[in-house]
């Protein structure tokens, strides 16, 4: 949060999370899928998952971007659970961008200087062990 406030102060509006459907992979979700619809099917493919564990491994970059992210040691739960949303019958709007499971930190102002990246970069890592139990949604005003 303190890196948030101090170079991606919109992001502070966002929740901390590990991104499974939207800016990675799958897209956004459609907007011609009802409220309702999206909740009954999440909740029944979340349903077939136990909780889990796990810790965050390094710190990361996305190439040719200004966005930097907490990566998961182990990522084969995230895409499990992501690959279970793909094969249920809902739909997607494209992303050029393929599935990488993130915490994203911030999305630093093009320009920044070497200083602001080199902080971010070597920024810790949590090194506790993080418990996933359950599912939560949230929309982005991508107009906004």
């Amino acid at each position: 949060m303190r890196l948030r406030a101090a170079y991606d102060q919109v992001r502070l509006r966002f929740p901390i999370e590990i991104t499974v459907v939207g800016s990675s992979g799958l897209g956004w979700f459609s907007p011609s899928i009802t409220h309702e619809t999206l909740v009954r099917k999440i909740r029944e493919i979340a349903k077939g998952f136990s909780p889990f564990s796990f810790r965050f491994g390094s710190v990361n970059c996305f190439p040719n971007s200004n966005v930097y992210y907490l990566r998961p040691m182990e990522d084969r739960p995230f895409r499990s659970f992501q690959a279970s949303i793909a094969a249920a019958d809902l739909s997607f709007e494209p992303t050029p961008y393929s599935y990488v499971p993130h915490c994203t930190i911030a999305e630093v102002p093009e320009g920044s200087g070497a200083n602001v990246r080199k902080e971010l970069m070597h920024c810790p890592v949590p090194d506790h062990e993080i418990r996933i139990t359950s599912v939560s949604f949230y929309a982005v005003d991508r107009e906004a």
